[in-house]
């Protein structure tokens, strides 16, 4: 493992640990499953809006995208999708944060997942090549856990257009994840258009 991966790494942990603490002071503590008749008779988080934060390593060049859903799945198609717009050949240090915006006071459904981290896990793909994304944090058992993320991207010279595509899942038990394969139930799947520039 190379120095800068243990850099990464170390400044994830303090990247992770900063953001919650900022979440738990604005929006409380408190998160709520919600019976969905459509998942396979498990309680599910109710996630309407995704909120993804990228930092360009060495700089404090932010970039903040977010994916709104208020009425829910099944209504209406989202009220919005940010597209990401991120450097060719830069490694940005990313987190993402779950929230439910439908309720009053707005619930921080990532506390509730950072909770229950060993039965949670977010997969991320990039299309057509534009980066190579890296999770860094991990759940209590040493599985990891997705919330906290590195992504190098390609070396273009050109606005090539791809997506990110990020899906939160939620295991029946701790024994039915391995880390490595998806859960039979999702809390939330989100696609953002992504283009280097």
């Amino acid at each position: 493992m190379t120095s800068s991966t243990n850099a990464l790494r170390r400044f994830g942990r303090i990247f992770l640990t900063s953001a919650f603490a900022a979440s738990m002071s604005l929006f409380g503590t408190s998160c709520d499953h919600l019976h969905d008749p459509h998942d396979h008779d498990h309680d599910h988080d109710a996630v309407t809006t995704v909120t993804l934060t990228l930092v360009a390593q060495g700089t404090t060049d932010t970039t903040r995208v977010t994916w709104e859903d208020l009425d829910g799945i099944g209504g209406n198609n989202p009220n919005r999708i940010d597209t990401l717009f991120l450097r060719p050949a830069t490694i940005y240090l990313g987190s993402v944060r779950f929230e439910n915006r439908a309720k009053s006071p707005i619930e921080d459904v990532t506390e509730e997942v950072l909770e229950d981290a060993n039965e949670h896990q977010v997969f991320y793909a990039v299309s057509n090549s534009l980066g190579q994304l890296q999770v860094l944090d991990k759940d209590g058992r040493g599985l990891p856990l997705g919330l906290v993320y590195s992504l190098s991207t390609a070396l273009t010279t050109a606005a090539v257009p791809g997506a990110l595509t990020l899906s939160l899942y939620h295991y029946d038990s701790e024994s039915s994840k391995n880390g490595t394969d998806p859960a039979d139930e999702t809390d939330v799947e989100v696609t953002f258009p992504l283009i280097l520039r």
